[in-house]
């Protein structure tokens, strides 16, 4: 969008704050010159946080260098979310590296993907919520990861993936 859609949809969320029809803002795909547009008015709600796709597998979007988004948005009090997360991270070589992590820590695939988010200063979403798909069990394995934490090195090897 361009940057007067920017700014006239953003006052329009940031009256429906005032409002209280809603208790926090956010955005999702803005590049940091889109925050900017929004930041460039001092007075203006500052997104708690930006949707991105974000994960083990996602450095290719980023130049090859995912450290970089996160510390852009960062520097303007913005938080990553990653949505889709595991969407690449499960699959072939990465699937592959983040298994082989896993085994050191007794986890999965995927808790050593989210806790890699997590150690790149990032929150994440995840999807599945039909029981016949087995979104229960899936959602506590998710949220089994706050009780290792990935090396710099392992944490290097799985940003250039």
């Amino acid at each position: 969008p361009d940057d007067d859609s920017i700014r006239g949809q953003w006052a329009a969320l940031e009256e429906m704050a005032a409002q209280k029809t809603t208790r926090s803002l956010a955005v999702s795909n803005f590049s940091p010159r889109q925050l900017d547009v929004i930041l460039a008015d001092k007075s203006a709600t500052v997104p708690t946080v930006n949707q991105l796709p974000f994960g083990v597998g996602f450095a290719n979007i980023y130049d090859g260098n995912a450290a970089s988004i996160v510390a852009e948005n960062s520097k303007r009090g913005v938080v990553v979310q990653a949505w889709s997360p595991l969407q690449r991270a499960l699959r072939g070589n990465r699937k592959d590296a983040c298994a082989m992590i896993g085994q050191k820590y007794g986890k999965t695939a995927a808790q050593v993907a989210l806790r890699w988010i997590a150690d790149m200063g990032c929150s994440f979403t995840t999807a599945g919520t039909r029981k016949r798909d087995g979104a229960p069990a899936r959602f506590r394995e998710n949220l089994d990861i706050f009780d290792f934490k990935l090396t710099q090195e392992e944490i290097a090897a799985l940003a250039k993936l």
